[in-house]
């Protein structure tokens, strides 16, 4: 079977937003130009997809024959990092939030391009259905899918990042499906929940093994849990246990902080010069305010080279 066609992402894994934008993009996308049109990936999808969503009805296609499709891409730019089966020359749309390759997709003139900075994607699908005039598509499991990757993204509309578009596509989205302000909580809970039952897979699983700074180490975690207490000291050892150099931002939402626990003093160094406004203890530099990854990967490009 063939398909004209298929909606997909990244290779590495699948995150609540790009697993949400597949599923929203194919459902809308069905309504308005292609009935035959899937969505499938052959990554696994991560711990931001708990049971919850999971088994809500609406979900991802098994994989099919490609040959001769057409590719929409969401959640990713970066040609390195599309799902194995993606031909770049076949890619007909791209819808992304991670900034770096506008211009090689402009460039492409087949080739419809959305790179914008947004904190979710499903920010970019929701508005999607509105420019189409199909808001009304939007039922309570899709309002549920979408609002999930808005609020993961965004570390429940509170990080930088956020902007006034994610804040509109989560007050009409809640509105749409019918949602109580408890689905958030609900949400992250379940989210912690998954985690907790492989902690060292659930940060291992969203790694950051690159260099980028002198200022920090090869190695990054991140994990949003409620409250910081439920990762100790023993675990991450464990975790990177093959790692010299490393690093973890853990993210509190209950306490509104980030923790970011690492290898030893030299790394600590690095995150002081980083965060001067942070207070450190033993191999831990603890915040006021929390963080994204993203933000401390730019923070030590910009000022560790």
């Amino acid at each position: 079977m063939t398909t004209k066609a298929i909606v997909t992402a990244g290779r590495k894994y699948l995150d609540i937003d790009a697993y949400a934008s597949m599923i929203s993009y194919r459902e809308l996308l069905k309504k308005t130009s292609d009935n035959k049109v899937l969505a499938f990936s052959t990554t696994k999808v991560n711990q931001t997809v708990p049971p919850m969503l999971r088994d809500l009805r609406y979900r991802l296609d098994e994989p099919v024959d490609v040959d001769g499709a057409r590719f929409v891409l969401v959640d990713v730019s970066n040609p390195d990092f599309f799902d194995t089966f993606v031909n770049i020359d076949s890619v007909s749309e791209i819808i992304d939030h991670h900034a770096g390759y506008e211009e090689f997709w402009r460039a492409k003139k087949k080739v419809k391009s959305q790179i914008e900075p947004v904190g979710a994607v499903c920010t970019q699908i929701y508005e999607r259905f509105v420019e189409a005039g199909e808001a009304s598509l939007i039922d309570s499991d899709l309002a549920k899918l979408l609002i999930a990757g808005i609020l993961d993204n965004t570390i429940n509309l509170k990080s930088k990042t956020t902007t006034k578009r994610d804040l509109r596509a989560y007050s009409e989205l809640k509105k749409l499906g019918s949602l109580s302000d408890d689905f958030g909580y609900e949400y992250f809970l379940a989210c912690e929940q998954e985690q907790m039952k492989d902690l060292k897979g659930a940060i291992l699983g969203d790694m950051k093994a690159e260099w980028v700074s002198r200022l920090l180490p090869e190695a990054i975690g991140q994990i949003i849990i409620l409250h910081h207490n439920l990762v100790t000291r023993e675990v991450l050892e464990k975790v990177f246990a093959d790692y010299d150099k490393w690093m973890i931002n853990v993210i509190s939402l209950e306490e509104g902080r980030s923790y970011l626990y690492c290898d030893g003093a030299e790394t600590l160094a690095g995150l002081k010069k980083l965060f001067s406004e942070g207070k450190s203890r033993e191999n831990l530099l603890v915040l006021d305010d929390f963080v994204l990854r993203k933000e401390i990967l730019r923070r030590g490009i910009e000022q560790g080279g």
